[in-house]
């Protein structure tokens, strides 16, 4: 009775084993397929082979390295929407889910002109209060010339994106620039360009501003776009979807 016994217990361990065995590969290649690559879509593959996704601090894919690649900060949303996400834990933390453009970066009193085209639609987050989307960075000092924020109250004005231009890298003074209110559900377009120490910025295909950027003539920058998560008092999710991004220098 009890080699009976000892016998069914083994051959249902045998079969539970077996069971997980199989589960266990099945499991993680659903994982797996939970997100598709980016990449997928030919809109996005020249900005893709042009940057390297920086997730939340440090480098996460490499330069070009997208193919196939898909994380869950990082993905193709309803078989066309490049999409960003990033959750701020702790207040004093910044995080990213955001593409720097490369590898070579490019002065600001270049004659030749550096573009960075996009069109995005940006869900409004519960609880976060500022989300940069798109923005100009600097090596050294490593500041940036311009951000494009979304901020939910400045100035009176509620949920709308800005330009928060830095005109020096040597004073901490900023300007900002509205670039109107968030729509509900519908893509903004926006477009940067800098030449000969200028930046203008397009929204919608309407100029809103230009700025002077000379007294960062020398600096080498480059392009970033996606989220980036850095009020200080913050915490909570964002996601933003692209469905165009260009970069040309």
């Amino acid at each position: 009775m009890k080699n009976t016994i000892k016998q069914k217990s083994k051959s249902l361990f045998t079969v539970i084993s077996l069971v997980i065995t199989f589960l266990i590969p099945m499991t993680v290649s659903a994982y797996q397929s939970t997100y598709e690559a980016p990449y997928k879509v030919s809109t996005f593959r020249d900005a893709l082979k042009k940057s390297k996704l920086q997730f939340p601090i440090k480098k996460q894919i490499d330069f070009g390295d997208f193919k196939g690649v898909a994380k869950a900060n990082f993905y193709l949303s309803d078989g066309r929407y490049m999409t960003f996400k990033a959750r701020k834990k702790h207040k004093k933390i910044k995080v990213r889910s955001e593409l720097r453009f490369g590898p070579n970066a490019w002065k600001i009193n270049s004659s030749r002109s550096k573009l960075l085209k996009a069109e995005f639609a940006l869900d409004k987050p519960r609880t976060i209060k500022q989300i940069t989307i798109m923005q100009i960075h600097a090596e050294k000092p490593s500041f940036p010339p311009l951000r494009i924020v979304w901020l939910r109250k400045h100035k009176g004005l509620k949920d709308h994106f800005w330009a928060i231009v830095r005109p020096s890298p040597y004073h901490k003074k900023i300007h900002y620039v509205d670039l109107g209110k968030r729509p509900n559900n519908r893509f903004t377009r926006i477009s940067i360009s800098v030449r000969n120490n200028r930046v203008k910025i397009w929204v919608n295909k309407k100029l809103k501003t230009t700025q002077s950027l000379a007294r960062w003539k020398g600096t080498m920058n480059y392009y970033k776009a996606g989220i980036y998560l850095s009020g200080k008092k913050d915490i909570g999710m964002a996601t933003v979807r692209y469905r165009l991004l260009e970069h040309k220098i």
